[in-house]
């Protein structure tokens, strides 16, 4: 169906229609690039995640390596 058949049917102005069309989208195009827009989103979770992990991990051997420094420090008589 045309956007002007479309638009005759409804009783609507076509330039209306086609302003919709254009931010809402129609059919199979606009569900596909809703799931892939869920799909960023959810590897921007994934990612943020392993990242708070990574951080976590590197924050431990920062500080085992504070205790160990310190450790030697107190052992050495200089």
């Amino acid at each position: 169906m045309s956007l002007a058949a479309a638009a005759a049917e409804l009783g609507v102005n076509r330039a209306s229609l086609h302003q919709w069309k254009k931010e809402f989208g129609t059919g199979k195009k606009s569900r596909m690039a809703e799931a892939k827009a869920q799909a960023e989103v959810v590897s921007d979770a994934e990612r943020i995640r392993a990242l708070e992990r990574e951080n976590a991990k590197l924050r431990e051997e920062r500080d085992i390596l504070r205790k160990a420094a310190k450790y030697c420090a107190d052992q050495t008589r200089w």
